[in-house]
């Protein structure tokens, strides 16, 4: 299902309960630009996290990108990961790239830059950009790794390729302050706590050495159960009974799948060489 929310630079002016009574279910606010320098974060960001999290407003974050390269985009991310203070936003991290003096840049080593340091820190990312940008310049298959928040301010989102988040509109006034408007398309916050959730162990089994007895046994009598593999073993097994070799269990049972032990083996052999067979054969071959 889908779910509607606000994305907002500076501080938000109005109260939570003006946005939820809006219908908006959560807020991604811009944590500031550019690389890791203490001047340029969002005025409103500090601001903007306590809001939301005293007013129980999932949120997540973006960054304005700037960067031309792989080394700018970790910048970026840190400066990104800086604001955070080591808080999980639970609808991602998104880095947001339509700045045209990036152009002629190396864009795809930006956003691998940015996205991964942010999944390094163990956070859900993904990139924004308008639908120009994702048709013209963001086309590279690394970019569908992560996921699209597409801005196409219209009566439907017309990116063909898969998509998070649709910008629909910059023009959303809430209690006389502006916002864009958000339609998010997946569950970001089970998706973000899930990865957050450790592991569940599963419970040791005790194995005693009576249990492996009774398995033992019962795969014994299964296998002797079994006829000879393929049928080719049933001809064999019918020629050492007949000639004296191997004589089976007392019921006529031969057990072709089942294991001997050094006694039966030994006792096999002997039969093997003062067989009437055997000697046939050395005939034979001296002749």
């Amino acid at each position: 299902m889908a779910v509607k929310g606000v994305d907002i630079s500076g501080p938000i002016r109005v109260s939570i309960s003006d946005l939820k009574q809006a219908g908006a279910n959560f807020v991604i606010m811009k944590t500031g630009y550019g690389g890791d320098f203490s001047d340029q974060h969002d005025s409103g960001i500090q601001q903007n996290l306590a809001k939301c999290e005293v007013g129980g407003m999932p949120y997540g974050v973006y960054h304005m990108s700037y960067a031309r390269d792989r080394q700018g985009g970790v910048s970026e991310a840190k400066h990104c990961l800086r604001m955070l203070g080591g808080r999980t936003p639970l609808y991602g991290v998104w880095f947001d790239m339509e700045a045209t003096n990036t152009l002629g840049g190396d864009l795809k080593g930006a956003a691998q830059g940015f996205c991964e340091t942010i999944e390094a820190a163990g956070l859900y990312v993904g990139v924004y950009a308008n639908l120009a940008w994702w048709k013209a310049y963001l086309t590279d298959p690394i970019f569908d790794r992560w996921d699209k928040w597409v801005a196409q301010y219209y009566s439907e989102c017309q990116y063909r390729g898969n998509y998070g988040i649709w910008q629909f509109t910059d023009s959303w006034n809430i209690a006389g302050q502006n916002f864009d408007g958000d339609w998010a398309y997946k569950d970001y916050p089970s998706i973000i706590k899930a990865m957050s959730e450790p592991e569940k162990e599963e419970p040791e089994v005790a194995y005693t050495y009576d249990d492996w007895k009774a398995h033992n046994a019962r795969h014994t009598e299964d296998v002797a159960k079994q006829a000879a593999s393929e049928g080719w073993g049933e001809s064999i097994m019918a020629w050492a009974k007949e000639n004296g070799i191997m004589a089976g269990d007392p019921d006529g049972r031969m057990r072709p799948r089942s294991t001997i032990t050094r006694e039966e083996e030994a006792q096999t052999l002997k039969n093997l060489l003062e067989s009437e067979a055997f000697a046939a054969k050395v005939r034979e071959i001296l002749g």
